[in-house]
């Protein structure tokens, strides 16, 4: 199991982003929470918000669900805060896109530039960071998925499936979440879509850490 960093925290100034490097390139990934109902981060919507670049202000005025304009703006002003502050240059001046499955990226990243990967549902915002390999995570407010059951035909390895039958019927959607969350963080890891080819021969092999997160969410983060 694997505890994010909640950020802002309670100690220096407000904007400083979390410490980098961390403290070894081979460990696990600098993992950062942000909970949108916590004041000191409701007090960091404007200044994040600043940061945004006008693509990011029109994606964010085109955001109609209830949160989703918050959540893109916490997760997105954030990541170009700490990415500016550790790579010493203006956050608002980064040049951010998308890859083919729409994990976010430096266009161009200079030689000192961690990996990185954004998630976020219902209060949350979860950040990953890695100086070298790619990183990917997932977090999800557990929800009714009555779907699951052929959802997990399709996409969970019969393994997975078979402990999820195997629990409680109450417990089995959450579980079926959980298991979820791990599929998309080594997805995201890898740059893949759902139904992408499988790891290429010598490819190393994922680390996946399930999350320890507020009551009511479950989530996880790997590394390819």
């Amino acid at each position: 199991m694997h505890r994010p960093r909640r950020w802002p925290e309670r100690t220096g100034s407000a904007l400083a982003p979390p410490l980098w490097p961390p403290a070894g390139p081979e460990g696990p990934p600098l993992l950062v929470l942000i909970d949108r109902r916590d004041p000191d981060v409701r007090a960091l919507l404007t200044p994040l918000g600043d940061l945004l670049d006008p693509d990011e202000r029109q994606r964010l005025g085109r955001l109609r669900g209830e949160g989703d304009g918050e959540r893109f703006l916490l997760g997105r002003g954030a990541l170009r805060l700490f990415l500016g502050s550790w790579l010493g240059c203006d956050p608002a001046g980064l040049v951010l896109g998308a890859g083919p499955h729409g994990k976010p990226e430096l266009l161009t990243p200079p030689p000192a530039a961690p990996c990185f990967n954004v998630s976020h549902s219902g209060d949350l915002i979860l950040l990953g960071f890695h100086p070298r390999r790619p990183v990917g995570v997932d977090v999800e407010q557990p929800r009714p998925v009555p779907e699951w059951q052929g959802i997990a035909r399709r996409c969970l390895p019969p393994g997975e499936r078979e402990a999820i039958g195997r629990l409680p019927e109450q417990r089995r959607e959450q579980a079926f979440l959980a298991a979820w969350c791990r599929l998309e963080a080594h997805l995201k890891a890898r740059g893949q879509g759902l139904f992408g080819p499988p790891p290429a021969p010598g490819e190393p092999e994922p680390v996946v850490w399930p999350l320890v997160l507020p009551e009511g969410y479950v989530g996880a983060a790997a590394l390819a």
